[in-house]
């Protein structure tokens, strides 16, 4: 498993490290180091027309969804190295406050849902859409935010979806039909977009309408495609700034796990998830704050175990934090840029210390990507310049081109994604 928190370098008891990890180490980063400018493999997808801001794999590795200032989603075929669906369109004038079809400004974040045919967004015009991978048709417009949406997650589970707000909010999103919540069984879609309004659910109001109700847009009239569709939100209130970032622990979900949220307050907070998902509990399901960061916080992400948190911010820093009782690990210095992605590059949930999982590897608001030991601070690398800004990054280990090697993304200032299908070691 993942190394025991004892066994990682303490913020107070100094630096302890895997002694057999030291020879595996300084081969992974000679090879890391030989990888001369850039990466010799990458494939390159161009098409938006605006900076991406999020990228993330479909948990099959096959597809990629980027998030981009352009106001559009674009799903990516990594075997033709196609674009293969845009959720909705850039406006003809971007710069001038065009409005497109879908979403209505800078689409902020995405996500896949775990069975690969849908994908959420979050976007600047304080909505949450729901899409279809196959064909981007729009199939769901989520509202009830009051600021700028700026990122969400789907549940490992399938569950439900998260969203993260400038308007300090989480909110935790559930559709049902006829009581079913398996999304991948709705029939819907076919040209009608289902609309779930909510008023303010801010905690003066959670008690009158106990954060269920759904304030649709034809108020008191029935819809008439899926009537039996129903839209449970929940609210998760406890930061005092707009929310940068959201991921959950692996496989969480209704039945248990984490949420982990990080904002302006530079506060990381980590929310039981199945607290946060039911409505009944909700408001009491935060689980453990973290040590701030000296600046906003703008990335988080767990380990493949969920045991420990990462966490990057505008003090050019990552923090690893233990789950269980939030205490501080280790803090990571990242230079002198902020650190705007970070991922922990383990193979599996069953990671052994010597594996891939005893590393992070981090992107910076410069052009630089950097790989950090978790074990021991003395080993660390930056990678030959990326070309561009390095805004998001992803990682999966199930890389099409090679099984059981890594896949990296890279989305950045230039508009394009870059994919290594062969990001070894």
């Amino acid at each position: 498993t993942f190394p025991s928190c004892s066994a990682l370098p303490s913020c107070s008891k100094g630096i302890r490290t895997h002694s057999r990890l030291r020879p595996r180490m300084s081969g992974i980063l000679a090879r890391i180091g030989s990888m001369g400018g850039g990466f010799p493999d990458q494939k390159v997808m161009k098409g938006h027309e605006g900076t991406i801001r999020q990228t993330c794999f479909s948990s099959d590795g096959k597809l990629a969804v980027t998030a981009s200032g352009d106001h559009t989603a674009r799903v990516w075929d990594l075997e033709s190295f196609q674009c293969i669906s845009v959720m909705g369109s850039c406006p003809k004038n971007l710069t001038g406050g065009g409005i497109g079809t879908g979403h209505e400004h800078v689409v902020s974040g995405c996500d896949f849902s775990p069975d690969c045919t849908l994908i959420c967004t979050s976007s600047n015009d304080k909505a949450v859409r729901i899409w279809r991978v196959s064909n981007g048709e729009c199939l769901a417009i989520l509202q009830g935010h009051m600021q700028i949406v700026n990122c969400c997650r789907w549940a490992p589970d399938g569950s439900a979806i998260i969203s993260g707000s400038s308007d300090r909010c989480i909110r935790g999103w559930r559709l049902q039909d006829n009581g079913d919540g398996d999304m991948s069984k709705f029939k819907w879609g076919n040209g009608t977009v289902l609309e779930f309004a909510f008023g303010d659910c801010s905690s003066s109001l959670a008690e009158e309408h106990k954060d269920t109700d759904e304030f649709q847009r034809l108020a008191f009239k029935r819809r008439e495609h899926l009537p039996n569709m129903r839209c449970l939100l929940t609210t998760m209130q406890g930061h005092s700034g707009s929310i940068s970032a959201l991921d959950f622990s692996p496989g969480a979900g209704l039945e248990g796990g984490y949420i982990a949220s990080v904002g302006s307050d530079m506060e990381p907070h980590v929310w039981d998830c199945k607290k946060a998902l039911c409505i009944d509990t909700a408001k009491h399901s935060l689980h453990v704050k973290m040590t701030p960061h000296r600046r906003a916080a703008l990335t988080c992400a767990f380990s493949p175990t969920g045991e420990v948190l990462a966490t990057g911010g505008q003090d050019c820093s990552v923090l690893l934090h233990r789950v269980s009782d939030g205490s501080l690990l280790r803090e990571v210095a990242a230079g002198d840029s902020y650190v705007t992605c970070v991922s922990f590059m383990g193979f599996d949930d069953q990671a052994r210390p010597e594996s891939e999982e005893a590393y992070l590897l981090v992107s910076t608001g410069a052009t630089k990507i950097k790989v950090f030991s978790i074990s021991d601070p003395s080993f660390n690398k930056t990678l030959q310049q990326a070309g561009r800004a390095v805004n998001t990054l992803a990682l999966t280990r199930r890389s099409q081109a090679w099984q059981g090697q890594l896949g990296l993304l890279i989305g950045g200032g230039d508009n394009s994604l870059s994919y290594v299908p062969k990001f070894s070691f």
